[in-house]
């Protein structure tokens, strides 16, 4: 994605944080999600059916129509078409926004609304479509807790209208389907988080989600439908539609969730990815006892994160031993852990290519009694084909140890791959998490499938039953920790350290005292357009065109101060690139981010000559003025006081033709050499130094930890 639309992504994410803190007033953060999803969803499907009839009104020749324009007896009259096509029916009258356009002065807004979600639900009755659109409101519910009085209910109501209407998803027919998913996909992980234990048990973070689906994936472009026993919000089943498209998983997206509240949320999702309602079938029940997916197995890819060690009915339930999900192991699940009961269920509906990613709790790898036997079960028939140790505190509301299981029924060894994932992650905010980069290394590592030292190793049969079927990672990967430490080579190098630091700051000063010398001749003002040729790097969209060879594209995040740091290597295919040739930049060249972190500028050298931006302003200096000079300038505080009275309001950019009102102080040609030469040498300095403070610190770590464990030893002498 370009980085333009990941900075529209995260504003939209503010404004939806924003109004979901702001508006919620004495309402708990968990119980007002179901306001904002429920009147999001309401905005979506409305815009939905608007699309949807004025699209086909205009194939028609109608090219002025506009649905919500149109009497409610002229709409009726397509009701059956539309009912089939989508799944569900709304009035031009109930459309969102016919609603919000007059719910300030609707005294009976909470009436009002409350009718139009039942309305909405009775379209759908006696059609194919009712099971799917059945209760898809039950959890908007405008109570007491939105106020205490209708008039502080409704006052409630028409603030969240407004907010959720004004909420820029750009022009509904541009496609941006994905941004409602996304903002719902958002939301979920926000409430979840703050949820704790009650969020978590609905809802994976997406970058485990992203990372079960490679696994399943692999090298296929297409599966046949996707399957998940205890989908929560359906964010898992939807990462298929994300990756390969919605269009390449064939026969539909399946799950089963027995919280009430939590299925109704998997359905929404799926309206709001856009999934028709023919195409997914998300069930209520409990999926060990009563499945509802008999007619619709087996599944080539099923991907799931069942609870921990829940209990379940399976003690003295002679239906329960002789289900063919669970009968082939000879044994159930213990009552109070029904991890491995889910395991069985899903190897059994796992088609013969198929290939399952499980998030299980650590102790299905080594607990006793009957878990032992379906272990055992699970080896000696040769179904799991790789054990991933994930790294702690991923999960909301659970700091437990986890690993991914995966399964399949067509392994070409008997051998099982370990990885060990426990070091892939950066520290988010309040939780773990796993980077593109993590993912695609463990994906890599597990389609290598092969012993690394690292990360992997692969493990024979013969070695899984000499160590009794138990299944843990450290069983087989055994890190050895140096905790010696060379406190004499220590000290020496904290000793180089600081006389070094010593002369960098007296380099400094130095560098200080030439800055205050610098004879500032007379400034002559100049526009920037008096002293370079400007022009707008790359402004279309160019997510098709990314490829590993052809012209490299420098983004508005790879622009930091002064320089250029190349954040992900991306190209662009040289057919697109060369038609955007006369933008190259050349060594000199100013680049300048006119969206996200605005004004920031860099100079080109010779390592991105030839390359393109994107999001950015190119200034190209004329003669008698230094690029360098320029570019300090325009990232001074001076500067950035001026740009911040041309992006007037709420913008986040700056537009080409403001940029070119910027004036630019110009000293003689010699005073820009003497400002340049010094801003360089202070720069390089100062850099050298932060990086020598970040060395100073390990080394002190490396000192307290000797010198505290010599207080556990006894007298130790220095070496």
């Amino acid at each position: 994605m370009n980085n333009k639309k990941e900075r529209e992504r995260e504003e939209l994410h503010k404004t939806i944080w924003k109004i979901a803190n702001e508006l919620r007033g004495s309402v708990d953060g968990w119980d007002f999600k179901q306001y904002v999803l429920g009147l999001l969803f309401y905005r979506f499907i409305s815009e939905n059916i608007e699309n949807y009839v004025n699209e086909n009104q205009r194939k028609a020749g109608i090219k002025d129509f506009k649905y919500r324009d149109i009497s409610d007896e002229e709409a009726l009259l397509g009701k059956t078409q539309i009912l089939e096509e989508k799944g569900f029916f709304i009035l031009p009258s109930e459309l969102f926004c016919n609603i919000k356009k007059g719910a300030d002065k609707n005294e009976n807004l909470n009436v009002v609304i409350s009718n139009v979600f039942n309305n909405i639900e009775a379209s759908a009755r006696g059609t194919a479509s009712e099971n799917d659109v059945k209760g898809l409101f039950d959890d908007f519910t405008i109570d007491n807790k939105l106020g205490n009085t209708v008039d502080e209910r409704n006052e409630k109501l028409v603030k969240l209208l407004n907010a959720i209407g004004d909420l820029n998803f750009g022009d509904y027919e541009d496609n941006n389907i994905d941004l409602f998913g996304d903002a719902y996909e958002f939301l979920m992980t926000m409430y979840a988080s703050s949820a704790g234990k009650s969020g978590g048990e609905f809802f994976t973070p997406q970058e485990v989600g992203e990372l079960l689906a490679r696994i399943v994936i692999m090298d296929k472009t297409s599966v046949n439908k996707v399957y998940d026993p205890a989908c929560g919000s359906g964010g898992l089943l939807l990462k298929f539609a994300k990756i390969l498209g919605k269009e390449n998983v064939r026969e539909g997206f399946f799950g089963q969730e027995i919280n009430l509240t939590t299925y109704n949320l998997a359905r929404i999702n799926m309206f709001l990815h856009n999934i028709n309602y023919n195409n997914f079938s998300i069930e209520r029940g409990d999926t060990l006892i009563h499945p509802a997916h008999w007619n619709d197995e087996p599944f080539d890819a099923i991907v799931s994160n069942p609870p921990y060690s829940v209990p379940w009915k399976s003690k003295n339930n002679p239906l329960l031993i002789n289900d063919p999900r669970f009968a082939p192991a000879g044994v159930l699940a213990p009552p109070g852990k029904a991890d491995l009961a889910f395991t069985m269920h899903m190897l059994s509906w796992l088609s013969p290519k198929g290939t399952a990613a499980i998030v299980e709790y650590n102790g299905i790898l080594y607990r006793g009694g009957s878990e032992k036997k379906i272990r055992k079960y699970l080896v000696d028939n040769n179904f799991v084909d790789s054990i991933i140790q994930l790294p702690k505190d991923l999960f909301f509301g659970t700091t437990t140890d986890t690993c991914i299981l995966v399964l399949k029924k067509n392994k070409n060894d008997n051998n099982i791959l370990y990885i060990d994932a426990t070091n892939e992650y950066i520290r988010g905010a309040n939780k773990n998490k796993l980077t593109n980069e993590n993912i695609n290394k463990i994906v890599n590592k597990y389609s290598e499938r092969r012993t690394d030292d690292d990360i992997c190793k692969l493990v024979t049969y013969d070695d899984i039953v000499e160590n009794d079927y138990n299944l843990l990672i450290t069983s087989y990967m055994k890190k050895e920790i140096d905790y010696s430490i060379n406190i004499h080579e220590t000290n020496l190098e904290l000793s180089d350290l600081l006389l070094l630091q010593e002369k960098n700051k007296k380099e400094l000063d130095e560098t200080i005292k030439q800055i205050l010398k610098i004879n500032k001749d007379k400034f002559e003002y100049k526009l920037i357009t008096d002293i370079a040729d400007t022009f707008i790097g790359l402004v279309t969209t160019m997510t098709k065109h990314y490829t590993d060879n052809g012209v490299l594209l420098l983004r508005n995040s790879d622009i930091v101060e002064n320089g250029i740091e190349l954040k992900n290597e991306v190209y662009l295919e040289q057919e697109f690139a060369n038609k955007y040739k006369h933008k190259m930049h050349k060594v000199g060249d100013i680049v300048t981010v006119h969206t996200g972190d605005v004004g920031t500028s860099a100079i080109v050298d010779d390592k991105y000559a030839n390359s393109l931006g994107f999001a950015t302003i190119v200034s190209r200096i004329k003669d008698n003025t230094i690029p360098e000079y320029v570019c300090y300038y325009l990232n001074s505080n001076v500067n950035k006081m001026n740009i911040q009275h041309l992006i007037k309001g709420d913008r986040s950019n700056l537009n080409l033709k403001d940029f070119n009102k910027l004036v630019i102080p110009i000293p003689s040609l010699n005073t820009q050499k003497q400002i340049v030469e010094q801003l360089n040498k202070f720069y390089l300095v100062d850099k050298k130094i932060r990086e020598n403070i970040i060395k100073e610190l390990e080394i002190r770590r490396k000192q307290f930890n000797y010198y505290r464990d010599i207080l556990f030893q006894g007298e130790k002498d220095d070496e």
